[in-house]
């Protein structure tokens, strides 16, 4: 079988074509790789400009309630954190606080024993992870703890079990988890 001049002619221009395409899209995804470690670089250069100034606080105000947390800042400086928790809901929280980056990392309860299913499976979580907790906050009470966090990503979250209409609820099932940075 043999090609003729044009078929091959055909052939050629269409793998010059492919092989520009191909060099004009790799340079695409240069161009684009490089700007997201330069906007990267930028956002760590300004973190750590903040966090040796002092506008980044070694203190924060975490406030529980039906079913929420809120830290505020979510940023802090590393070393000794002091979390005032106040519990402004209607019924006891806790404040759990553990390395992971974020809720999704965390180990889960899937079969309904001791915790119920969804519950956050604390026995899980690696001791290295395990920055400590708050103990039960009642409804209308504050608890100031301190806590020794290196840098890096916290989850803090609720994981009491409680009974509503006869029902049992689990807090961080029902959204009581929140994030907090520490630079």
């Amino acid at each position: 079988m043999s090609v003729e001049r044009a078929d091959r002619e055909v052939l050629v221009v269409g793998a010059v074509a492919f092989a520009v395409l191909a060099v004009i899209f790799s340079f695409a995804a240069l161009v684009t790789a490089a700007h997201s470690v330069s906007r990267s670089n930028t956002a760590n250069k300004r973190i750590t400009k903040l966090s040796g100034s002092a506008l980044v606080g070694s203190t924060a105000k975490v406030t529980l309630q039906e079913f929420s947390i809120a830290a505020s800042p979510g940023l802090v400086k590393s070393g000794k954190v002091k979390l005032v928790t106040d519990n402004v809901g209607t019924i006891t929280h806790e404040l759990v606080i553990v390395r992971a980056p974020n809720a999704t990392a965390l180990p889960v309860v899937k079969v309904a024993g001791e915790r119920s299913v969804g519950a956050i499976d604390e026995e899980a979580i690696a001791e290295a992870d395990k920055m400590g907790e708050s103990g039960d906050v009642a409804p209308g009470k504050t608890v100031a703890k301190t806590f020794n966090l290196p840098a890096g990503t916290y989850v803090m979250f609720c994981n009491i079990d409680s009974k509503s209409n006869g029902k049992v609820v689990n807090h961080f099932t029902h959204g009581m988890v929140a994030t907090l940075t520490v630079v």
